[in-house]
C-alpha cells in the first residue's frame, strides 16, 4: 500500500487521499465512504474521523421514472375496469371447468347410482324416512345394474376376438363360394373377377375407415365442446360460482335455505321456550319439525310444526313477532320472509325469498299484448300481477264490491286503473267514474265511461254523490222489476241476461277514486243535508251503504280507492261492505286491520304494514271474495300503454248502447205516509215517526233531512198539531186521521 499524506481541511477534518502517480493515464477510481458532520456535531474538541472519499464518478445514476399525473389518473380510472375484466375472465373460466366436472360427475353418478346419495341425505334431514328407505332401495338396484353392465361388457370383450374371427371366416367363405359359382357359369364373371371386386370393396372400406380416423379427432373435439358448453351454460344460469368471483347482484353468497339453517334460525329467534325445546331434540326430531322445503316462485316454502309438550308451548303469534330475528337467521332481509298460518294445527308457513328477488321487475301485464283483445267479466278473471310464488294472480270481479287503499304515492291509482282497463274490454259492462283527485290519471278512459268526473272540489263531490244516487235509483228499479215479474225471471239475473246490454240488467260499476275526499267533505246541499261524513244523514255514505247492501244482486257494484285509511275517511260500514279488499303499504297494523279486516291480519297473511314504503310500490296484499289472502306484485301499465289498451276497448265497444230508464223524482204525500207509519198506535214520538218515514221511503230526499222540529212544522201546515206528552213532542193518530178526512172533504165536489 502506498504511504498517505495527511491534509488538514478548513473544517478540521482530516481526509486521507491515496497518492497518485503522475504517470497514471487513467483516473483512479477509489471505492470509499465518507460521513458528513453537521455543524453542531463539529467543534474544536471533536475527535478526528478517518474516512475514505470516493473520487467523483463519471457515471450518472439512473433516475426513477416519473409517471405523468394525467397518466396516473387514467390508470386509477382503469383499475376497476381491469379488475372487473379479470374477474369476468376467471368467473367464466370457472363456469367452464366446473361445468365439465359437473357433467362428468353426474354421468358417473347416474351410471353408478351415487347421485341418489344427496337425495337420501336431504330426505333424512327432512324426516322423510320412508322416502329415504325407498331411495336406498333404488340405490341398491342401481349398483346391481352397474355390476350387471360390467359383466355384460366383460363377456362382450371376452368373446369379441372369436366373433371377429368367425365374421372374417364367414365373409371369406361366402366370397369363395360366390367365385366358384361365377366361374362355373359360362359367359359370366370369372373366378378372379369376384375376388377383385371383393378386394376393391374391402379397399374402399379401409379408405373410409382411414378417412373417419383422420376426422375422428375433430368429431371428438366437437363432442367435447358440446359437453363443455352444456356444463358451462348450466353453471352460468345457476351462477354457481364462489362468492369472490360472483357478478354484482347475482345473489351468490346468500345463505342457502336448508333444514339445518331453518332449525338454527328458530333456535336463535329469541323465544326461550322454543330454544329449550330444540336443544332437547335429537337430529331426527328436529328434522321432523319441518316439511320438505319446496320451491315457490322466486323463493322457497317450508312448514314448521311448533313444539308443544309438557310446559313447553310456542304459539304462532310468538313466531310472527320474531320475523326480523328469523329473517336475519335465514340470511335474508325482513321483507324477504313472510310468515303465515298453515292449514295444520300448531304449524306456521315460511316463505323465504331469494336474496334480492323481490326487487327484480316482474314483466309487463298480459293486457299489453295485442293478442289480448277482449275480456269476459262473467266467466273470466282479471290479471293483476304475480304472487310471491311466481304464479299469475287472477281476480274474479263479477258482482263484487272492491276497496283498495294505502299510503299516498304507492301505486293505488295505477293498480285500480289496470283493473278498469281489463273491465272495459268487456263491452257489456257500463262504468261510471269519479276521480276526486283530478290530475288526468284516467283521461284515456273518458270516451269509454258513461259518467266521468275529475276534480277535488266540493262541487265534484256533489256530482259524485249524485252519480251514486242515480245508481241507487237504478238498483231499486231493477229490484222492483224483478219482484213484479218473478215469473219472467225465475233464476234471477243470469249471466246470459247480463250480457244483453238492452235488457236493463247489464253490469254497472261505480268507481270513486280518492273516496276519502267525499267522506271528509263538509259541504251541504240546499236542504242542509251533508254530502260527506259517516252518519246516516250523509248523502254519499248513504248511497254507498245502499249499493253495498243490495246492489250486487242486480249487477250494480261499487269500487272505491282511498288514501291513508282512518275511521273518518273510510267508515267501518263502507270498508266492511267490500267483497275484495286490497292494501298497499300502510303505516301501522291498525291501518292494516282497517283495510283488510281483523280476520285477515290475525291469519298472518295480511300484513301491508310490513311492506317497505317507496320500495314496494305496486305491491298489494289482497283478500278476494273467497277470503284467500295473497301478496301480489302488480303489473305496472304506464300512461302511454294505457292509451293503447283504451283504444282497443273503444273499438270493441263501438256501437254499444245501454238501456236507459228515466227516473222521475219521487213524489210523496207526508200526511198519507205519517198515517201509514203510525199504523194502529194511538200516539208515537215525533222522532220515531221521522225514523219510520225514512225506512218507508229511503230514496226520498225530503225525508233524509227531516227531524222532529221540521216534522212538527210541516204537519202544522196540513192541520195536525204536534203536542208534547211527558215533555216529548208526540204525533197523535186521531189528529192525523182528522186532517186526512178534512182534506178529503175539501176535495169533494159541492
Amino acid at each position: 500500500m502506498q504511504p498517505h499524506e495527511e491534509i488538514e481541511t478548513p473544517m478540521g477534518e482530516v481526509l486521507n487521499f491515496p497518492h497518485r502517480h503522475q504517470a497514471d493515464t487513467e483516473p483512479a477510481t477509489v471505492h470509499a465512504t465518507a460521513e458528513r458532520l453537521t455543524d453542531d456535531q463539529t467543534s474544536a474538541d471533536d475527535e478526528v474521523v478517518d474516512a475514505e472519499v470516493v473520487a467523483p464518478s463519471t457515471e450518472v445514476a439512473p433516475r426513477k421514472p416519473v409517471v405523468p399525473p394525467a397518466l396516473a389518473g387514467k390508470a386509477r380510472e382503469a383499475a376497476p375496469v381491469v379488475k372487473t375484466a379479470g374477474l369476468t375472465v376467471l368467473r367464466h373460466s370457472y363456469f367452464l371447468v366446473a361445468g365439465a366436472w359437473d357433467t362428468f360427475s353426474t354421468t358417473y353418478g347416474r351410471w353408478t347410482g351415487r347421485h341418489i346419495d344427496a337425495q337420501i341425505a336431504a330426505a333424512t334431514a327432512a324426516g322423510e324416512h320412508g322416502v329415504a328407505a325407498e331411495l336406498r332401495k333404488q340405490q341398491a338396484q342401481s349398483k346391481e345394474l352397474f355390476l350387471e353392465r360390467l359383466k355384460v361388457w366383460g363377456q362382450f370383450l371376452k368373446h369379441l376376438p372369436i366373433g371377429l374371427a368367425g365374421l372374417v371366416g364367414a365373409v371369406f367363405g361366402i366370397v369363395f363360394v360366390a367365385s366358384i359359382i361365377a366361374a362355373l357359369q359360362p359367359g359370366g364373371m370369372g373366378f378372379t373377377d369376384v375376388w377383385s371386386g371383393f378386394f376393391s370393396a374391402l379397399n374402399s372400406g379401409f379408405e373410409f375407415v382411414a378417412w373417419a380416423a383422420e376426422w375422428s379427432p375433430w368429431a371428438g373435439l366437437a363432442v367435447l365442446l358440446g359437453v363443455l358448453g352444456s356444463g358451462y351454460n348450466k353453471r352460468r344460469h345457476r351462477q354457481a360460482v364462489p362468492a369472490f368471483l360472483a357478478a354484482p347482484g347475482s345473489g351468490v353468497g346468500e345463505v342457502e335455505v336448508t333444514p339445518s339453517v331453518v332449525v338454527s334460525a328458530l333456535r336463535r329467534a329469541g323465544i326461550p321456550a322454543l330454544r329449550r325445546a330444540i336443544e332437547n331434540m335429537d337430529e331426527h326430531q328436529r328434522a321432523a319439525m319441518l316439511s320438505p322445503i319446496r320451491l315457490a316462485g322466486c323463493g322457497v316454502e317450508v312448514d314448521v310444526t311448533l313444539p308443544s309438550s309438557g310446559d313447553t308451548t310456542v304459539t304462532t303469534e310468538q313466531i310472527r313477532a320474531k320475523r326480523r330475528a328469523l329473517a336475519e337467521g335465514l340470511g335474508r332481509h325482513e321483507h324477504e320472509v313472510f310468515i303465515t298460518k298453515a292449514e295444520a294445527a300448531r304449524t306456521v308457513r315460511f316463505w323465504i325469498a331469494d336474496s334480492g328477488a323481490l326487487d327484480e321487475p316482474i314483466g309487463e301485464s298480459p293486457l299489453v299484448g295485442e293478442g289480448f283483445d277482449k275480456a269476459d267479466v262473467f266467466s273470466g278473471k282479471a290479471p293483476w300481477g304475480v304472487t310471491l310464488r311466481g304464479e299469475a294472480f287472477l281476480l274474479k270481479l263479477w258482482q263484487c264490491h272492491l276497496l283498495i287503499t294505502g299510503l299516498s304515492n304507492q301505486g293505488k291509482t295505477a293498480s285500480l286503473r289496470s283493473l278498469l282497463l281489463w273491465l272495459l274490454l268487456d263491452a257489456s259492462v257500463e262504468v261510471h267514474l269519479a276521480d276526486l283527485k283530478g290530475v288526468g290519471d284516467y283521461n284515456m278512459l273518458k270516451p269509454l265511461v258513461s259518467t266521468y268526473i275529475a276534480g277535488p272540489t266540493d262541487e265534484h263531490v256533489a256530482e259524485a254523490t249524485e252519480m251514486l244516487e242515480w245508481a241507487v235509483g237504478e238498483m231499486n228499479r231493477r229490484i222492483t222489476e224483478i219482484e213484479a215479474n218473478a215469473d219472467a225471471y225465475p233464476n234471477g239475473i243470469t249471466a246470459a241476461l247480463s250480457r244483453d246490454v238492452t235488457s236493463g240488467f247489464h253490469p254497472i260499476v261505480l268507481v270513486v277514486d280518492e273516496a276519502q275526499v267525499a267522506y271528509e267533505c263538509p259541504a251541504k246541499d240546499e236542504d242542509g243535508i251533508p254530502y260527506g261524513g259517516s252518519k246516516a244523514t250523509s248523502r254519499f255514505f248513504n248511497a254507498v251503504r245502499k249499493i253495498q247492501n243490495q246492489g250486487r244482486a242486480v249487477n250494480v257494484t261499487f269500487w272505491q280507492g282511498t288514501q291513508d285509511p282512518t275511521n273518518e275517511n273510510l267508515p267501518i260500514r263502507a270498508r266492511n261492505g267490500a267483497h275484495i279488499r286490497a292494501s298497499l303499504v300502510v303505516a301501522t297494523e291498525s291501518q292494516s286491520r282497517m283495510a283488510l279486516g281483523d280476520a285477515a291480519v290475525d291469519a298472518g297473511g295480511a300484513a301491508p304494514h310490513e311492506l317497505r314504503q317507496g320500495k314496494d310500490k305496486g305491491v298489494l296484499v289482497v283478500k278476494d271474495a273467497d277470503n284467500t289472502i295473497e301478496t301480489v306484485r302488480t303489473n305496472f301499465i304506464d300512461g302511454a300503454t294505457a292509451e293503447q289498451i283504451a283504444e282497443r276497448a273503444r273499438l270493441l265497444r263501438a256501437g254499444t248502447r245501454f238501456r236507459r230508464t228515466e227516473q222521475a223524482p219521487e213524489q210523496r204525500d207526508l200526511l198519507d205516509d205519517v198515517a201509514t207509519v203510525l199504523e194502529d198506535a194511538d200516539k208515537v214520538k215525533a222522532t220515531d215517526v221521522v225514523a219510520r218515514l225514512r225506512k218507508l221511503a229511503p230514496n226520498h230526499r225530503a225525508y233524509q233531512s227531516l227531524d222532529g222540529g221540521k216534522l212538527k212544522t210541516q204537519l202544522a201546515e196540513v192541520g195536525v198539531d204536534v203536542k208534547k206528552a211527558d215533555g216529548i213532542p208526540t204525533v197523535y193518530t186521531h189528529r192525523v186521521h182528522a186532517a186526512l178526512a178534512a182534506r178529503e172533504g175539501e176535495n169533494e165536489p159541492s
